[in-house]
């Protein structure tokens, strides 16, 4: 009901257009203007310096409430106040500022309302429509594109500014605003699943987020993050499920994985697999080798060698190991660092994937299977171990085209240190979803980071102080 009383408050609306003409728009263009430069204002917008390049492609005139350019602005209005089915929250859309009652005052009444506020009404609404691009394409709290990269369009790969520039007349204004979000099937379902929970038809906009309409809305805001695309082969690995699914053109192939402890977590990232190696060296990472291989080396004297570990300076030169300068080395690890041939314990196992990350982690095969028989398998140092590791290096090899399965099956065979260079790197997408959708049912996972109650209340406003990206 209150959805037909807008609509038809709309409509209402724009029959005013001839009483609106009369406004002087050189006054507006210079109303507008003078709005973009004041940083009262400038502090309000999410997306400043979007909305100056925006205006700026129009001469600075009004776009919303221009009589020449309005067609749209009930659409945008409507979309700003039901932001709540796209898991996203009034609160950010200037809902004090941007009311129904003050859009028919400048519509029926131009002369008496103050260019100064139908200014601040067009940019505000800019503004609203901007955000709500960019939250539905890269989320409100993206670790990689936050709101200041996204403002000032450094290196990145979708504009607002210039989507709305495109669509501002379109006959299909609110599809193509919409159009912007994730196409990914567990994106698309879980939206869905926020009209079955809240028991609305998806052109309904009110009532409170209650707890699974939260959950829903920050695993929207983590699948925005990773960007994934059903139509391309990819690995996903998502943490809290312990999976990693290989998605293929044909079919998806599931993997158990261990992944870190809550102390240790493994973070969430997207980047390629380029390649893979067979019996590899093991680079240690900082943390392990000065709280774990230092202390061990220390304290028995025959621990380097049985695990064929060696230490090198940062000059890659072999350092002679005695007790003391184990000590030494212990006071300034930084300058030193440590690598484990293959074989021995076979911590990277048979196998390992490479893909570059900033975490120092790695993604590898682990031989002991009573691991992967838990249920609760986070009980890493942060990388990520794979059962049946091999088989998924057989099918990277096999879909790549290159032929080297059969190469690489002879390295394993003869315990022989070699690299598979993929002809087509494969996106590599470390998740961290706490809910999905089977069968028409939202699924919860346990939340073993504690991330999501921080994530919701950032998302609806209510807390953002100390929110992990992870």
């Amino acid at each position: 009901m209150k959805k037909l009383i807008l609509l038809v408050f709309i409509v209402g609306l724009f029959f005013s257009v001839d009483v609106f003409a009369q406004d002087n728009n050189s006054a507006l263009v210079s109303a507008v203007r003078h709005q973009l430069s004041s940083p009262a204002l400038l502090r309000v917008l999410h997306y400043p310096q979007t909305a100056i390049r925006f205006y700026r492609q129009n001469n600075y005139g009004p776009v919303w409430i221009n009589p020449e350019s309005h067609s749209n602005t009930g659409n945008a209005m409507l979309l700003i106040d039901c932001v709540m089915q796209y898991g996203l929250s009034h609160s950010d859309f200037h809902p004090v500022d941007l009311q129904f009652d003050v859009l028919r005052d400048i519509l029926d009444t131009p002369k008496i309302v103050d260019d100064s506020l139908k200014a601040k009404f067009d940019v505000l609404l800019t503004d609203a429509i901007i955000t709500m691009m960019n939250y539905l394409h890269y989320g409100k709290l993206n670790p990689d594109y936050g709101s200041a990269r996204i403002d000032y369009g450094m290196d990145i790969p979708f504009a607002a500014e210039t989507k709305l520039q495109n669509i501002i007349n379109s006959p299909d204004f609110k599809d193509a605003v919409l159009s912007v979000q994730p196409r990914a099937k567990s994106y698309v379902v879980l939206q869905e699943m926020l009209y079955v929970i809240r028991g609305q038809a998806p052109d309904d906009c009110y009532g409170e987020a209650g707890s699974d309409v939260m959950k829903i809305a920050a695993n929207m805001e983590r699948i925005r993050w990773a960007e994934i695309d059903d139509r391309q082969e990819f690995i996903q690995i998502n943490v809290p499920t312990y999976t990693l699914k290989l998605h293929l053109p044909d079919t998806t192939v599931l993997f158990k994985v261990i992944v870190g402890t809550p102390e240790t977590p493994s973070p969430t990232l997207q980047s390629q697999v380029t390649y893979l190696t067979t019996y590899p060296n093991w680079l240690i990472p900082n943390q392990i080798f000065t709280h774990n291989i230092l202390q061990n080396a220390l304290a028995d004297s025959l621990f380097l060698g049985r695990n064929q570990i060696s230490i090198y300076n940062r000059d890659g030169e072999l350092t002679d190991i005695t007790n003391a300068q184990l000590k030494f080395i212990l006071k300034s690890p930084n300058g030193y660092y440590a690598k484990q041939a293959p074989g021995c314990d076979k911590t990277l196992g048979a196998i390992m994937f490479h893909f570059q990350n900033s975490y120092n982690i790695y993604l590898n095969q682990r031989d002991d299977q009573k691991l992967f028989t838990l249920d609760k398998r986070d009980v890493s140092n942060g990388c990520i171990w794979i059962d049946k590791a091999v088989e998924l290096g057989a099918l990277l090899l096999k879909y790549d085209g290159l032929g080297q399965a059969a190469q690489m099956y002879k390295s394993l065979k003869k315990i022989k240190t070699q690299n598979f260079i993929l002809n087509k790197p494969v996106p590599l997408k470390i998740t961290y979803l706490t809910c999905e959708v089977r069968n028409g049912e939202l699924i919860r996972f346990e939340d073993i980071y504690n991330l999501d109650e921080s994530l919701e209340m950032a998302i609806y406003g209510k807390n953002t102080h100390n929110i992990s990206m992870k």
